[in-house]
């Protein structure tokens, strides 16, 4: 992603709430000098672990002249320091650590504490963490630093730069006037933690996000117009000159005290533009800014006098409509909007089209919180995208607890992933024409400890939200090809047996995608032939010349590719003649018709023929009866799989069933 496009590329995870951009009035850091000990960019020292993302040029820092004098800051007042507070616990939030903490330099020296379990240390005298060496390091070379095991750098001898926490990251605040950083926010693990690039930009953005509040520190006097100009672009957004969050909630905090007082219904709305990140990847960066003003003038143009249109970070715009006593009346006000954003836009001399989810939070009984109340528009943004695009909303309690079970869910993966809490179980794919078993499909149970073996179903969508997919996937490749290598050596007659993996999105738009499927392949010593990637047509919805490309490399290389849940989607044909396929399963739902509507019997046949045009393979999935075995043997399907030869168990379970020999 490029750092000086306006729009930030993908927005930050919702529960960092960091703007993308570094505003305006924030000068860039000096890059640290040779003499004083800068890591290279990109290199960790070996004994310490710190990594140092790449320095900004310095440009013409020796010419610039001396800075003015530090004016003297005032003590934050009470709406400022809550603000620092939330920055704070949306950082802990963002990066699932116990505490972050933003400890502040000048005359009041204050330590704004968020997360749930801050360091014993920190929580009796909270000055100490700016007085640490580690932040004195960081204010002096104005550049963030992570540690991964504060363990090597006490070994090391530097003891002072542990603060007491298995891991860390520490990046400068902005700067206040061109002064010096502000002060710091630093982010603790419970753990060693290995931290990456993506962490280090979103620490950056979490420390960006304080620049509002530390600009209105400064006492306005003879600075004048200046001063006001500085309140204004920290209130609002540099590139559609919107309200930004911060004057976004202030004016919400306002709305919720005056309903108090008075009736005064309104409404909160949360929307995303669909599909952004394909403007941004495939029309520049720059392409993506203009569509932002556009679709921000068009908000404007859609939205009544008193209401405040207001641009949160990225792709991501809040309204607040006044005098709205029904969801309906919000509903009209969304679909006004949407009505809006439907007419092409000219962006560069491309017509580009648009279209916006939508999550509204309506607030009448007076009981409301501002974060609340924008909590519960976000959670029914997420409930709109999750059932299609161009829709909205509206957040109700059932939305809250299963947010709450989502929050669970995720919490409760993430344990079961340091536990190596997750197993694999084998199915058999029969050949129609043999009706022996010629390959086996893995698929991962999660081993919880209440609920038992857990079915990928009830969990696979939460472990890709949260990154969790990616060692666990890892993990299931590589002891998927170790079964099969160890069926192979055990039993030589078994060695034209196949094996068939799941793939997620997740994992195929990651740039060691392929190393870590050809590692697995070599490491077990199976032909590549003898493995099978399976994935969904969904794949090439997100970055699809990066999936197209993987997935080439590791057909040339003689791994196979087969299309899942084939004929549920909208462009399975567009998906045919765009992925390198070796073979296509038809999704279970028509087979399990098979016998019992005449029309299912012309659809299965149509996907069979249009498959075998291309030489593709097909698979019938979740086979129950011998009619439908027959009706596909019928129709030429080549392979088939369900409980009707064997569901799906353990690998000894599977070494039981390969020794009978077993013909369907």
């Amino acid at each position: 992603m490029d750092g000086a496009s306006s729009n930030g590329g993908s927005r930050p995870p919702r529960g960092g709430d960091a703007p993308g951009s570094r505003p305006p009035h924030q000068a860039p850091r000096p890059a640290p000098k040779a003499h004083e000990g800068a890591i290279p960019p990109g290199r960790r020292t070996p004994a310490t672990g710190i990594k140092r993302p790449p320095a900004q040029s310095a440009g013409a820092a020796a010419a610039e002249p001396p800075p003015p004098p530090r004016p003297q800051n005032p003590p934050l007042d009470g709406t400022l320091a809550s603000y620092l507070e939330r920055v704070a616990d949306r950082a802990a939030t963002a990066f699932a650590v116990p505490a972050v903490a933003i400890a502040l330099v000048g005359d009041d020296r204050r330590c704004f504490i968020g997360g749930a379990a801050p360091p014993a240390w920190l929580a009796r005298d909270p000055g100490a963490l700016i007085r640490s060496r580690a932040c004195a390091n960081v204010l002096e070379q104005r550049e963030p630093i992570a540690v991964e095991n504060a363990a090597a750098l006490a070994a090391g001898g530097l003891v002072g730069s542990t603060l007491g926490v298995p891991a860390y990251m520490i990046a400068p605040l902005p700067p206040a006037g061109g002064e010096r950083p502000a002060g710091v926010l630093c982010v603790f693990a419970a753990a060693p933690r290995t931290w990456s690039a993506d962490d280090l930009r979103m620490l950056v953005d979490h420390a960006s996000a304080t620049a509002p509040a530390l600009a209105l520190r400064r006492r306005p006097g003879a600075v004048g117009q200046a001063a006001l100009r500085t309140r204004r672009e920290g209130l609002h957004d540099p590139l559609t000159g919107l309200p930004n969050r911060v004057l976004f909630m202030e004016r919400l905090s306002q709305a919720v005290a005056r309903n108090r007082r008075e009736p005064a219904p309104f409404a909160v709305i949360l929307l995303d533009l669909d599909h952004f990140r394909t403007i941004n990847e495939s029309l520049g960066h720059a392409a993506g800014d203009s569509l932002l003003v556009a679709v921000a003038q068009r908000l404007l143009d859609c939205s009544r006098a008193g209401d405040t249109v207001a641009r949160l970070s990225g792709d991501e715009f809040a309204l607040l409509i006044h005098r709205v006593t029904h969801a309906a009346d919000a509903a009209r006000v969304a679909e006004r909007v949407q009505g809006g954003l439907r007419a092409p836009i000219d962006v560069d001399g491309h017509e580009v089209f648009t279209s916006a989810s939508f999550g509204i939070a309506l607030e009448s009984n007076g009981a409301g919180e501002p974060e609340h109340l924008l909590r519960s528009a976000d959670l029914a943004l997420g409930s709109a995208k999750r059932t299609g695009r161009a829709r909205f909303a509206v957040f109700d309690r059932v939305m809250h607890a299963e947010a709450l079970a989502r929050l669970q869910l995720e919490t409760e993966l993430r344990e079961a992933s340091e536990r190596d809490a997750f197993v694999l179980h084998y199915q058999p794919i029969i050949s129609l024409t043999t009706g022996r078993v010629v390959s086996i499909e893995a698929l991962v149970r999660w081993d919880h400890a209440e609920r038992g073996l857990v079915p990928p179903a009830a969990f696979i969508a939460a472990a890709e939200a949260t990154g969790i997919i990616i060692p666990v996937g890892a993990w299931v490749m590589t002891e998927a090809c170790r079964q099969l290598r160890a069926w192979h050596e055990a039993h030589p007659e078994w060695r034209s047996l196949s094996i068939a993996v799941n793939i997620s999105v997740r994992q195929l738009v990651r740039p060691d995608f392929v190393d870590m499927v050809a590692r697995a392949v070599t490491e077990s010593g199976i032909p590549p032939a003898a493995l099978a990637l399976e994935l969904t047509e969904s794949v090439i919805s997100e970055r699809p010349d990066l999936i197209l490309a993987a997935l080439s490399t590791l057909r040339r290389a003689g791994i196979r590719i087969h299309l899942d849940d084939f004929g549920t989607g909208y462009s399975s044909l567009a998906v045919l003649d765009r992925l390198p396929l070796d073979g296509v399963k038809i999704d279970r739902t028509f087979v399990q018709m098979l016998g019992r509507e005449a029309r299912a019997s012309q659809f299965v046949r149509a996907m069979v023929t249009l498959a075998q045009s291309l030489r593709l393979e097909t698979v019938g999935e979740g086979v129950a009866t011998d009619v439908e075995l027959r009706e596909l043997r019928a129709l030429g399907c080549s392979l088939a799989q369900g409980h009707l030869f064997a569901a799906a168990g353990d690998a000894a379970m599977i070494e039981r069933l390969l020794q009978t020999n077993p013909t369907w």
